[in-house]
């Protein structure tokens, strides 16, 4: 993962759609160094969502509040202080971390890093529990999971500058049918092609999904497998409908997808006819991108 290419610079960005395992990764990247079982908790690894509302550097390091006379921690400040007062490997996940804009809340981080000064944190002599500077340590390794879309921040090249950056885009779908649960293989086998044939279409344009909508989509239609009869809704119709609520939702863009729009319209048409949910989401969509030269499933 590029964490040790650096002697004393440990920070590395992992690129990709979402639901492709970037967390996954981290956790069993940490456990192979502690020789943890694979899919064990590892007390030396943080995941921490970032928040849209990060501003500054106190979103990661705290700050003293002068009103209750004490300084406040946050999960970030813990997992640090925890490294330097075991001198343990910690890894530390910063989920989503262009849900804010990255330069504003690392800052400090990256500075300290760069330049091996320690951090002002506070000048009160009553604390007792926070030093008044952190010198971030070596054995630090920092983490960062983005997605590139509307509701995220782009990277500026103060943080690209400092950061190895790994894209994860790819998705082993036959690798996951393989390793999928033997429930899921006895009952869906023919979902599962319909859902691989989806997967190989969007692949092509950039806009396939990752392995955790697969997940999501697999438990719902083996649900419904597992209906009475009576209730039971028939399994194409079903499988029309998670792919109108897992898929379609993510699919937007300008006159680029109007040949992926034409052949999902007419995929849809073939596999699930003319009263398909799927079928009717993607003729409205064709009909905005042919008027407005962009389409979303959003109305």
């Amino acid at each position: 993962m590029n964490l040790v290419s650096l002697e004393d610079k440990h920070f590395v960005i992992l690129n990709g759609i979402s639901g492709t395992g970037k967390t996954k990764l981290c956790l069993l990247y940490a456990n192979a160094v502690y020789g943890r079982p694979l899919d064990a908790p590892n007390p030396y690894l943080k995941v921490i969502p970032v928040r849209p509302d990060w501003t500054d550097s106190t979103s990661l390091f705290g700050y003293y509040s002068a009103l209750e006379k004490r300084y406040v921690r946050t999960p970030f400040l813990n997992a640090v202080l925890q490294a330097v007062q075991e001198g343990k490997p910690m890894f530390i996940v910063l989920d989503e971390m262009n849900l804010a804009r990255i330069e504003y809340y690392l800052s400090d981080y990256l500075s300290a890093v760069e330049s091996r000064q320690p951090i002002r944190l506070h000048a009160e002599d009553h604390i007792r529990d926070v030093p008044q500077e952190l010198q971030i340590p070596r054995h630090l390794y920092v983490i960062g999971t983005i997605n590139v879309d509307e509701t995220t921040h782009g990277i500026s090249d103060k943080v690209l500058d400092r950061a190895f950056v790994m894209t994860l885009s790819d998705v082993d779908l036959e690798g996951y049918w393989l390793r999928a649960p033997a429930k899921f293989k006895s009952a869906l086998p023919e979902e599962w092609n319909l859902i691989q044939k989806l997967h190989d279409e969007l692949k092509a344009y950039d806009l396939h999904f990752g392995y955790r909508t697969v997940d999501e989509m697999l438990r719902k239609l083996h649900a419904n497998a597992e209906l009475p009869q009576e209730i039971r809704m028939e399994m194409k119709n079903a499988v029309d409908r998670v792919i109108a609520e897992k898929v379609l939702p993510k699919i937007r863009g300008d006159e680029r997808i109007g040949h992926l729009l034409e052949q999902l319209i007419a995929w849809s048409g073939s596999e699930f006819g003319e009263a398909s949910e799927s079928l009717g989401h993607l003729l409205r969509m064709k009909g905005e991108l042919d008027r407005y030269g962009a389409a979303q499933f959003w109305r």
